[in-house]
């Protein structure tokens, strides 16, 4: 195609959203024929369909090669902005659905907490007294990735939120867990200090709480040497077990640990991480997901209690 037809059209172009979804069936399945099964319509429709959309853009999508048909330069870069522009319509539509019959939209929940026990008896716990209840839980470690179109967000509150208000939720206490047969074990508790030529084991760099126990390291004087870094709790808590380091643990709500583990408290800097429930100024609640906030406030109070001595 000429690129003269781009110049004529890139001030005034009108996208077809069915378009949009037949061009990403095709650059997913590579083949004009699989893709029109896919989306149950005829071949020549389809490909009538993917020719109008290069037309509107002004360039070729695709490069062809006998019945192969997958995306070029200009394809790659289009796809990534289709997708987005596809979401954003399916979630409009969501939308719009939801404030037609508010009691049938799922209650959208992000999280940080890094351990699930306390999350999944949370919302087990709601579905008791809502059966009809339903969820899209979103768990979010990366401090930069916050989804604003959540109803709740429980979060570590080293986040900072725009445009939201937060109530506290709870704090638990943040632990050692060193090899059963490690010479730290014959102690209950030590300045974390006492750590610091210590292997560690932890959660990928880029959490909000590898943030927090670096900083707690580096009020007692160090930098820990992380020698596995993993995207689990439970990966943490089983290669401690195995001998292969010491990590941070968080005493609650990560739940029953490996046999092989001892729980150590610190002190010297006191290591705990607090946590908060928010949500958006502006974003109205549908009755389901306020009963679930008044929930989800009332279910922390109830679990105020002494953290889990170690073993």
């Amino acid at each position: 195609m000429k690129e003269s037809a781009f110049n004529r059209r890139r001030g005034g172009l009108c996208m077809d959203i069915l378009r949009l979804r037949y061009f990403r069936a095709v650059a997913q399945t590579e083949n004009i024929s699989q893709a029109a099964e896919k989306l149950l319509i005829s071949q020549p429709a389809l490909s009538k369909a993917i020719s109008l959309l290069e037309d509107e853009v002004g360039v070729a999508l695709f490069q062809r090669s006998g019945r192969r048909i997958a995306l070029n330069e200009y394809g790659h870069a289009f796809l990534k902005y289709a997708e987005l522009a596809i979401d954003a319509v399916d979630r409009g539509v969501s939308a719009v659905r939801e404030i037609e019959n508010p009691s049938t939209a799922p209650i959208r929940l992000q999280t940080n907490i890094t351990g699930e026990l306390y999350l999944i008896e949370l919302i087990r716990s709601f579905r008791r007294a809502h059966p009809g209840a339903t969820f899209e839980v979103i768990k979010n470690y990366t401090k930069s990735k916050f989804l604003y179109d959540c109803d709740l967000y429980i979060h570590a509150v080293n986040i900072p939120l725009n445009k939201c208000a937060s109530l506290p939720l709870f704090t638990e206490e943040l632990v050692l867990g060193v090899p059963a047969g490690h010479p730290l074990a014959a102690y209950d508790h030590i300045p974390l200090r006492m750590a610091r030529n210590e292997e560690f084991i932890g959660l990928i760099r880029s959490t909000s709480w590898t943030e927090e126990t670096n900083g707690f390291c580096f009020q007692a004087g160090f930098k820990p040497n992380v020698v596995y870094t993993c995207d689990g709790t439970e990966m943490v808590a089983k290669l401690i077990a195995a001998g292969e380091g010491v990590g941070f643990l968080a005493a609650q709500s990560w739940g029953a640990f490996p046999e092989g583990v001892k729980l150590l408290h610190l002190d010297d800097p006191l290591c705990s991480r607090s946590y908060n429930l928010s949500w958006q100024i502006d974003k109205p609640f549908t009755p389901l997901a306020e009963q679930f906030r008044e929930h989800i406030l009332a279910y922390f109070k109830a679990r105020e209690a002494p953290s889990r001595q170690p073993r």
